[in-house]
């Protein structure tokens, strides 16, 4: 699959392809519905299928505030490789891009194309007046609108799936995503305690992603390609008085080094909220105690 990176500057020709227009963070399912109706399009009219995103959250270069984000680039481009896209692009944001009339973007990036798929809400452009109506209007290609898709009477949004990965809720937040949230990161050196309390760990670089409730979780660590049950941690290590938020992962029955490898940590389950105990003692057995409670959780498999 060709992965295409494209400054303000920049445009690739959209002929003869069937364009997918939005963000798609999060990669959920609502997104699959649209990404698989874009495939399907290019397939009926025997064209390509091309997945046309943006490099960060256009709202939050606005504010020049940096963005977490749920699905990393290289994540979106397996996602979208697997569902059958010939072609990834990704517009650069900057404010070139964000100034931009819509009718510019329009005739720069989408004119010629075999057709465009875009989801009812998703806006772009200047004042992020172009739309779903404003690309049906311009009359020069045809346009599939793919309309909300909910569950439990609710939009499925990446803000939602956020909201309840916030509150642990791992649950609604992975039934919405149609898979586990997950973390991919290199594995880095931390300060060694987990070993030190009988309880190694592998200390993930999750720097760019949206991170969940502090608190120990059920998960499921992905290393070379084999999934291991694992128990997670987020937090700042309050008993230790830590400052930094960290994300380690003791991985039941492996025993190697991982330093300097990158893992992918599944979130499967959320155990219990972050807590400062008076002793390491009482640490360890807290710990010991979510050990039993994660290993009951992977025999029952209720996620």
């Amino acid at each position: 699959m060709e992965l295409i990176r494209l400054t303000s500057d920049m445009a690739v020709d959209p002929s003869g392809y069937v364009v997918a227009l939005g963000f798609f963070d999060g990669m959920h399912t609502a997104h699959v519905r649209l990404l698989e109706t874009a495939v399907a399009t290019a397939r009926e009219k025997q064209v390509k299928a091309a997945l046309y995103t943006f490099s960060t959250h256009v709202l939050s270069h606005m504010r020049r505030e940096p963005f977490y984000h749920l699905t990393s680039l290289e994540e979106k481009t397996a996602f979208a490789a697997d569902l059958g896209f010939d072609r990834v692009v990704v517009l650069t944001v900057d404010d070139a891009l964000v100034q931009m009339e819509p009718e510019r973007f329009v005739e720069k990036h989408l004119l010629g194309c075999a057709a465009v798929v875009i989801g009812f809400d998703f806006t772009f452009g200047r004042f992020g007046r172009g739309n779903a109506e404003l690309l049906t209007h311009d009359g020069r290609f045809p346009v599939v609108v793919v309309p909300e898709i909910a569950y439990y009477g609710k939009k499925i949004g990446s803000s939602r799936i956020r909201a309840a990965l916030a509150d642990g809720d791992l649950k609604l937040a992975n039934r919405m995503l149609g898979h586990p949230y997950a973390i991919a990161g290199e594995v880095v050196r931390g300060k060694g305690r987990g070993k030190i309390l009988g309880f190694p760990t592998a200390n993930v670089d999750h720097d760019g992603y949206f991170l969940p409730k502090q608190g120990v979780y059920a998960a499921r660590t992905r290393i070379d390609g084999k999934w291991w049950p694992s128990m997670a941690n987020i937090g700042d290590n309050p008993t230790f008085s830590g400052v930094r938020v960290t994300l380690e992962v003791n991985v039941f029955g492996f025993h190697a080094s991982l330093y300097g490898q990158k893992i992918a940590v599944e979130f499967l389950a959320f155990v219990r909220a972050e807590v400062k105990y008076d002793s390491t003692a009482d640490l360890i057995a807290q710990m010991r105690r979510d050990e039993d409670v994660v290993r009951a959780m992977f025999l029952k498999e209720d996620w």
